[in-house]
This record gives structure tokens, sequence and C-alpha cells, in this order.
């Protein structure tokens, strides 16, 4: 990966001269053991020195336990490697000092996190690795005991939270609410786009709470016309299982996804939609604490919490797999009728990539529509039973909402109060789940929330390469990542490295104009996430802090400003879609501002990505 090595002499040639330290050793260093080690070193050892230091400034000093793969300078408690950075940030002795550098804090970590996040397929032997962690899960779930005090708490707060959350309406009332929906993702049959709306199959369980006349036609006097996709019921042993596929995440360890049936994402999607809703603006006691939508919250505390310390960040490992489905069940008991809407498009056996089909004790994987809004009401019910249990109170709704306050939930990131966080970490995994120590954060003046990671009051937040350089136009994908890094690394202030790239993108796609910050925002999030509408998207080019814009004409028809772009655009395919999943299809898109006007006709694969020369306007 010499290309990669290529950035990281000049990351920390851009590093060294901000915090003034020498970087020769380390530069040696970096190219001798990634020519004996290989590509590991740039994106497993190095995130284990950051690692390191991390637990150094929770601790408050640093000693050669930290840093198994590195030396020590002799007679010091300081590593060799980034020793320049490391001595403004310990003293000798390993220490923390009290006027400890952040511009050096974000350095060390800006280089030996640069490479953790990038995209490259596991080693087959990880991979079975983590199929065989995926089962060790299942066997704990199984064999794990809930203690009864433990899940008298539980039950109490659930029955509060819950029965607020439907304000004492007729759950059944819900069907109004409904509105079907597909996600943009692969289903465990296969299918993709328009498909979709021609459903394969409906299990009957699913039936009893979710009629397909209701739910899978647009009309049920349709029904009869379905001769050419007609649609099969399945009884419960013919039930697909969900296709549990490891992607991407970094070269340690792949992400775990569960592909789930069309028909269950289907109702998935529907339920999770409502659930997020009166989540996030009806319910008393997780308004503003449960979030869906805004990570912001989490991040803004963990910022100012790293100053004061008045709150503490704990992360949990395997948060969506350790969720066991008994503990949903006793969550949901005083609402019977949503619990048996929400466990009727459950997916209930796993097939593992080895062929092995197991049934599931987890609620549900990354994958489940209903995976990320249930796991979050259930840690955030976790907490405030054990604090309402711990203060030695009733459990009543004045308490719940006493000892609901300083408790942010969104998915796996979680807030508490510092001085409760140790016994937190405890009481959580007394529920079969399991805290991240190393990523869990309450005794220094280092955080990390939701993207944020922050040092004394100080956003240390590095930037990541999510991609391998591309080496022609035909990657897409890769060249929108590039320029989003090489933008990204110009408002960091890393210009030798954000120039070097710049070149890089420039040698395949020819000199780029300069686009405001917005602009870049925008291509950032879309580097991120594929599936944010196209057409917001004004052509690639380089930001600065002069937020100035190129052009090279005048539209007369629009009167603006104009320049010629690449611009990335979805590659459509042909997906014609009519009759009743046509109309099913158009109910579901009522009411939005902006539509696809060519969505019966065609449909864009998700990540399936093209760049054209266009005219765009300023």
């Amino acid at each position: 990966m010499k290309s990669l090595v290529d950035i990281l002499v000049r990351m920390l040639h851009d590093c060294s001269i901000q915090c003034g330290a020498n970087p020769i050793l380390d530069l040696r260093t970096i190219e001798r053991r990634t020519k004996d080690e290989g590509d590991s070193f740039l994106t497993i050892t190095l995130p284990t020195f950051s690692q390191a230091l991390e637990r150094g400034l929770e601790l408050g000093r640093l000693s050669p336990a930290l840093f198994p793969a590195f030396r020590f300078r002799r007679g010091t408690c300081l590593p060799r490697f980034l020793g320049g950075f490391m001595e403004r940030i310990f003293g000798p002795d390993g220490v923390l000092l009290e006027n400890a550098s952040s511009d050096c804090v974000l350095a060390v970590r800006q280089i030996c996190l640069f490479a953790k996040k990038l995209k490259s397929p596991c080693s087959a032997r990880r991979q079975r690795a983590a199929e065989r962690s995926f089962l060790e899960t299942e066997s704990e779930l199984r064999c794990h005991a809930f203690d009864s005090d433990d899940l008298h708490h539980f039950r109490g707060v659930s029955r509060i939270v819950w029965t607020d959350l439907f304000n004492g309406l007729d759950v059944s009332s819900l069907y109004g609410e409904i509105t079907p929906k597909h996600g943009p993702g692969l289903t465990r049959d296969g299918t993709r786009g328009n498909r979709k709306y021609l459903i394969p199959s409906w299990p009957y369980r699913v039936e009893k709470v979710f009629p397909f006349t209701e739910f899978g036609i647009a009309s049920i006097r349709n029904f009869d016309t379905l001769d050419d996709h007609p649609v099969t019921f399945l009884s419960t042993r013919d039930e697909e299982p969900v296709k549990v596929v490891f992607v991407p995440k970094t070269m340690k360890t792949p992400r775990v996804i569960a592909m789930e049936p069309t028909c269950m994402q289907y109702m998935q999607q529907s339920l999770a939609s409502v659930l997020k809703r009166r989540i996030e603006h009806s319910s008393s006691y997780m308004k503003g604490r449960v979030n869906f939508t805004r990570q912001d919250i989490n991040a803004r505390l963990a910022l100012s919490s790293s100053k004061d310390s008045s709150l503490a960040t704990i992360d949990l490992s395997e948060a969506s797999d350790r969720v066991s489905s008994s503990l949903v069940r006793d969550m949901l008991k005083s609402i019977p009728e949503f619990s048996r809407m929400i466990f009727a498009c459950r997916s209930t056996r796993a097939e593992l990539p080895s062929g092995k089909i197991i049934p599931l004790r987890k609620f549900a994987s990354m994958g489940s529509a209903l995976c990320f809004p249930i796991e979050s009401v259930v840690f955030f019910i976790i907490i405030v039973s054990f604090r309402i249990r711990n203060a030695g109170v009733r459990i009543t709704p004045r308490n719940v909402s006493k000892y609901s306050e300083g408790v942010l939930v969104y998915g796996d990131d979680i807030i508490v109060p510092t001085n409760e966080a140790p016994l937190v970490c405890d009481y959580l995994e007394r529920f079969a789940l399991k805290v991240n120590r190393h990523k869990s954060f309450w005794t220094g003046k280092f955080r990390e929330s939701c993207g944020v990671d922050a040092f004394n009051g100080t956003d240390v937040t590095p930037t990541y390469a999510r991609r391998s350089l591309p080496t022609n136009k035909a990657d897409v994908r890769g060249l929108l990542s590039l320029v989003a890094l090489a933008n990204q690394l110009y408002f960091a202030g890393r210009w030798t490295t954000a120039r070097f790239l710049r070149q890089k993108a420039e040698r395949l796609l020819g000199p780029l104009p300069s686009v405001g910050s917005s602009t870049s925002r925008l291509i950032e999030r879309l580097d991120r996430d594929v599936r944010t509408p196209m057409r917001e998207y004004p052509g690639l080019g380089w930001s600065s802090f002069s937020n100035a814009e190129s052009f090279s004409g005048w539209d007369p028809n629009l009167q603006t400003l104009r320049d010629k772009r690449w611009v990335v655009v979805p590659k459509r395919v042909a997906d014609p879609l009519t009759g009743d999943a046509a109309l099913l299809k158009c109910f579901g898109i009522i009411g939005r501002e902006t539509y696809d006007a060519r969505h019966l006709l065609t449909s864009v694969r998700s990540g399936n990505l093209a760049l054209k020369r266009r005219w765009t306007t300023l």
C-alpha cells in the first residue's frame, strides 16, 4: 500500500510543523515496519497506539503495558515512536502534563487512525472468527439468566415509558399511522428497486397481524389480478431465514449485517418510522434523550464534558447482537398489541456464511429496520432502572422522569453522569451486554461519542481515509472519496497532504474548479451515504477558507453564473412497475416534497454511480 505510506509521510510532515516535533525517526519507523508487516501495520497496529494514548489520557499516565507493539525510550515511560509528540502530552515519568498539548493529541490520533476505517475486505481467517463470535454470542444469550430483581425494575420502568409513549391510546389505532415502505438495501431474496413491490411471499404469522390485503397491495379489489406475480403465504417452517453477511468495516473486524426477507423488511421499515417519530416527538421520558436523527446532541455534550468531566461516554460492543429477544418481550409486556406487531415482523432464524442455519436468541442484527430503535430504548430503560434502583426509590412516573435526566442514547453511544458510569457499565453487562471499556471514558479529560473525539474541551477527531486511492476514472466511489478527503484535510490544516491528494485527483479528472464550503460538505455527505439525493450536489471541486467559487460562463435562460463540472450521477436501469404494485408505491410517496418523476420506469442501484461533465448553475 505504497500510496497510503506516501500520504502518511506527508501527514506526519504536516503534523510535525504544527507541533514542532522532529519526524525523521518516525518516518523511518513507518517505512520499515510497513515493509516488514504490510498493510496491517497501518490499519491494525497503528490504531492500537492511538488506543493506548486514549487509555493513558483516561488514566492520567502511560505504562509500557499499554504499548506492547512499540519500544520505549530508555529510562523513561515514553514510547520512541512519535516521541516528539508524546513528550508534549506526558512527562518522562509517563504522568499526564497539566498543560498537555491538544494539538499533539490530535496529531498522534490523526497519524495513527488515518487508515483505521479503510474499507477493505477482512481476511478469510478473520471472517471465520467473526462467524464464531456470532455463534458464541447466541450461545451466551441462550444460557444467560437474568436476575429477578433486575427484571422487576426493568419491567416497571418499561411499563411507565411505553404506556406514556402511546399516551393512553388504543395501540390498534397505530394501524392508521403505518405507511408501508421498502428500505434502500438488499434483501434476503435478492430483489431490488421496483421489484420489491412485487412482494413474493407473506408469512402466515405476519398475516395474522398485518393482513396482506391491507398492507401488501394497494387495493383489495386488485387481489384477484395478481396472477402475474402471485404471493405465496408461508408457514413458520417455510419462512426464509435472514442471511448473515460480513461487509467491510475495518481490516481487523468486518461488520455483521443480516439481510431480511423482502416482506419482513417492508413491515419493519413501516413500524420503525412510527416508533422513531413517536419517541422523538411524543415521549415525555425519551424525547431529547433517545435520538435517531440528531447525533450533534451527544457530540456537543462529549465536547463539553471533556472539559468539565460532568458526563461520561460509554460505548457498547456488538450492541445489536446482544439484545435478547426475551428481554424485548419483557419490555413490551404492558402493550401486548404493539408487542405482537413487533414480533410478527421479526425473523426467527439466520443463515450464516458457512450455510449453517440457527435459531436466533437476539432480537435482531443490523439489517433489521427495528434493530436501532428497539436497542436504543432497551439501553435507555436499563440505565434508568439502575439509577432508580441504586437510589432506593419507588418506580413512579415522577422518579422515571427524574432519573432520565442526564441519560442520552444514540444507538450504542451512551452518555450518563460521570459518578455513576462504572456502576452503569457493570449493570449493563448484567443484561448480557458488553461494554467496550477501551472506548468508554469517565475519569480523564478524553471523551468520545457520535463521531466526535474530544480532549479537554478541544475537538481532536481525526480525518479518516475510507477508500484506497483510485487508479482510473471508472472508480467513481474512489474519486468521490478522494475529493472529499482532500477537502477535509485542507480545512484541518494538513495542507501538504491535501495538495498531494488534489494532484492525484487532477491527474485523473483534470483541473477541478473552486467550490464553496457548503458544496464541500455535500460532497462529504455523498461519500458517506450514496443514498442521499444526487441532485443536491453541484459538482466536484476544491474548497478553501475564502469560500470562493469559480465559473466559466453565463446561463442566459436562468440568468445566473454557470460552470462545467464533474457531477456524480446515479446509473439508472430499466425497472418498469405497473398495475397494483405501481399504485402501492405511489401511495407511499404521497406527501413527499420531492420525488423522482421516473420512479415507475427506472430505478437506481445503491452505490452504482457515474461521473458526467455537465453545466451547473451557481
